[in-house]
């Protein structure tokens, strides 16, 4: 099957609404990746914000000092800073989300957070859809990645198995998993090939989708891009503020 993440983000959303939980809640979203306006993403993250009835407001920084500088006066009830930052390396944008305040990262991606990430969340939802029990082996593509590092230790602490994968691997070993999340940022990466039939296949990758369309023929659950995955972290993302 193909897994319908706007249909199932909505029914979050309408619960969501109905808890009255996000009354009064503020959001701020700091973006810095050398653009002079909001991206898509945090587009469907502000947007969805208003649905739900957040104040959101959304910065656009030049550049990772401003970000920085920010981060020292969050006033607002959540802050998540998108990724990627404009000039920071995988050392300094950690460094800088561990600036997140940790009762207010609600993205989860300060690694003392409160909060578990956004992703995870969503794709602990879709393994329940999926109907993967625990102790299911489940191949983590982009595991040294910073959403692959964070799905390894989550995953593995909700009782499943994880095996890591990276780019350079030979990603034919994923043919002894049953169920794979692909977390690098390749489009296109996986193929019918490497995969087994009846994989229970998750795919992060935004805008486009980093399992190769034809895996949904072998697949007994797939996640397509967009439309899959993405409206499930955003939701959760406000599951995360409504407990701030």
């Amino acid at each position: 099957m193909i897994f319908d993440g706007r249909a199932a983000a909505k029914k979050m959303e309408e619960d969501l609404i109905t808890s009255g939980r996000l009354v009064g809640k503020s959001l701020l979203i700091l973006q810095c990746d050398g653009s002079d306006k909001e991206s898509t993403y945090v587009r469907l993250k502000r947007e969805m914000g208003e649905r739900l009835g957040v104040k959101v407001k959304v910065e656009v920084l030049r550049n990772k000092e401003e970000v920085e500088e920010r981060l020292k006066k969050i006033e607002e009830d959540g802050v998540l800073v998108q990724l990627p930052i404009l000039g920071a390396g995988r050392e300094e944008t950690e460094a800088i989300l561990t600036a997140i305040p940790v009762e207010k990262d609600v993205d989860g991606l300060n690694a003392r957070s409160d909060f578990k990430p956004a992703a995870v969340l969503a794709v602990l939802r879709l393994l329940k859809a999926a109907g993967v029990g625990l102790g299911r082996r489940i191949a983590v593509v982009g595991a040294e990645g910073m959403a692959g590092r964070r799905l390894m230790r989550d995953l593995g602490g909700a009782g499943y198995s994880c095996l890591g994968f990276d780019l350079g691997d030979n990603l034919k070993g994923l043919l002894v998993c049953d169920t794979i999340v692909s977390a690098t940022g390749t489009v296109g990466l996986i193929t019918p090939e490497m995969v087994r039939e009846g994989v229970v296949a998750i795919d992060l990758g935004f805008p486009k989708g980093e399992f190769a369309s034809a895996v949904a023929e072998k697949a007994s659950f797939f996640t397509s891009v967009p439309g899959g995955v993405g409206p499930l972290t955003i939701v959760c993302l406000y599951q995360n503020l409504a407990r701030a």
